[in-house]
């Protein structure tokens, strides 16, 4: 059985990017809340997340019933300030499954990018090679803002007025203190989700800025030889991608956009449910995933703490596989 880990995450991040990116009579006034909130660039975000995976053991070895044991009961939470203009990020996660945890923190200073490693305590400097090239972090070197935009397209055209309900006011409570919000809320059936899936998959297919992504750091870590590594293309791995959604029913899924009085977004909730379309397959039969976002802080100036690099605090590329902790090092390798 090939490992469905990276599918399952990659299928949930496709949708991820287009929701938090995404810009909709109640149609309208939400499209307007999500154009006006892309064009913050400076404030805080929160988030934190649940995902259940069902797993039905039949048919299974004992090694393939330890590895989704892992992803049975995930949990993890997050917290960045950033400010585009000076171009500056920190980023703090926490990532729970397995029943172990681990923290990890992500550091965006112009054109520095490190990371803190989980458990090791020590940094390590992202893309040393092509920022040493003199090519400036920015966003863009993953996904495009045409692609970005594309999506946005993409998810309006895809909704109908009925899909979006107006709800209630309500107060929310965030660092800035009580807001008064309005609720928005989205729900779009299966045949939805897999339209866009493939509408994603095809405008996915056409940047070269997220190709070079999959070819510069993705690759490199699919568990495969080098042989088989060339004909493995982005597209192929995207078709695979497809594929996999293909075998699960999309149960349920729901989005909240609560905006306050200024129009901005300032909270988002995502719940997704899938089911196998075969209850009998052995392997990931279903999986929950609950997703909270808040936003404040909203255009002021933010403060920065970039910890100081030295040699004794910091990993060399190559020392990073010995230092991941095996967990972590299981679960971001890539088998297709």
């Amino acid at each position: 059985m090939k490992k469905k880990i990276p599918v399952i995450s990659a299928f949930l991040l496709i949708l991820l990017m287009i929701i938090t990116a995404c810009n909709t009579n109640s149609l309208v006034e939400y499209r307007k809340a999500s154009e006006k909130t892309e064009q913050i660039i400076k404030g805080q975000t929160a988030g934190e997340f649940t995902m259940t995976t069902e797993i039905n053991p039949k048919g299974l070895t004992a090694e393939e019933i330890k590895e989704l044991n892992y992803i049975k009961d995930m949990n993890g939470n997050f917290n960045l300030v950033f400010d585009d203009e000076e171009e500056k990020v920190i980023i703090r996660n926490y990532l729970n499954f397995g029943g172990l945890g681990y923290d990890f923190e992500v550091y965006v200073n112009e054109d520095q990018v490190f990371i803190k490693l989980p458990v090791v305590g020590k940094y390590l400097k992202i893309n040393e090679e092509m920022l040493s090239e003199g090519e400036k972090y920015s966003e863009n070197q993953i996904i495009s803002e045409e692609t970005k935009k594309e999506f946005i397209k993409r998810w309006l055209s895809l909704m109908n007025e009925e899909d979006v309900f107006k709800g209630k006011n309500i107060v929310l409570t965030t660092p800035d203190g009580e807001v008064k919000t309005r609720e928005y809320t989205i729900k779009l059936k299966d045949e939805q989700i897999k339209a866009l899936l493939k509408d994603t998959a095809e405008v996915l297919s056409r940047d070269e800025s997220l190709k070079s992504f999959f070819d510069k750091n993705i690759r490199v870590n699919m568990g495969k030889t080098e042989e088989e590594l060339k004909t493995k293309t982005f597209e192929e791995v995207l078709d695979h991608i497809l594929k996999s959604t293909e075998e699960f029913k999309v149960d349920n899924f729901t989005y909240k956009a609560s905006v306050d009085i200024d129009g901005y977004i300032v909270n988002e909730i995502i719940d997704i449910s899938l089911k196998t379309i075969d209850a009998e397959k052995e392997g990931i039969t279903g999986i929950r995933y609950h997703l909270d976002i808040k936003t404040w802080d909203i255009n002021k100036d933010q403060k920065f703490e970039f910890p100081a690099l030295t040699d004794e605090n910091t990993l060399k590329p190559e020392e990073m596989k010995e230092n991941m902790p095996s967990g972590i090092e299981d679960y971001f390798k890539i088998e297709i």
